[in-house]
């Protein structure tokens, strides 16, 4: 199911960061994995969809949306920098979960890129490497 972050009102909306470690780890993921990928977060008991707009949590047990971070502003800043946003929460509870829920979805994130590339690793390389050959090359005319 989509979400349209337009189509929900919050209960509230506040303005917050995302550390810069966190929002550079789960863009890498979103750039080598996919651009829109489901995350399940057993702990908090959530499912979060994961896209380059926004991030939104929804609750396990009746597909709710919880809380939603959107609006992120990467312009202008260095890699270093923590990542401005808006933060919608969609449920009274939703303010205990925010502060968890995205280093969390950088662990999952991690261990689904170390899958991956682990993979990779173990595949034959796509390009065939070039070797000479015995004998004169034909470029130098010989």
């Amino acid at each position: 199911m989509t979400f349209d972050p337009q189509s929900y009102v919050p209960i509230r909306t506040l303005s917050k960061t995302i550390d810069a470690a966190c929002y550079n780890r789960i863009s890498l993921a979103l750039a080598r994995l996919g651009d829109s990928l489901s995350v399940e977060i057993s702990p908090l008991r959530m499912v979060m969809r994961v896209e380059r707009r926004f991030w939104v949590a929804r609750s396990l047990v009746n597909e709710i949306p919880l809380i939603a971070w959107v609006n992120f502003r990467v312009g202008g800043r260095g890699l270093h920098e923590p990542v401005p946003c808006q933060v919608r929460l969609y449920h009274f509870h939703a303010s205990l979960l925010m502060g968890h829920a995205p280093q969390l979805l950088a662990n999952n994130l991690d261990e689904r890129l170390e899958r991956y590339t682990s993979r990779l690793r173990g595949r034959s390389p796509a390009v065939t490497p070039l070797m000479r050959g015995e004998g004169p090359s034909p470029r130098r005319g010989a």
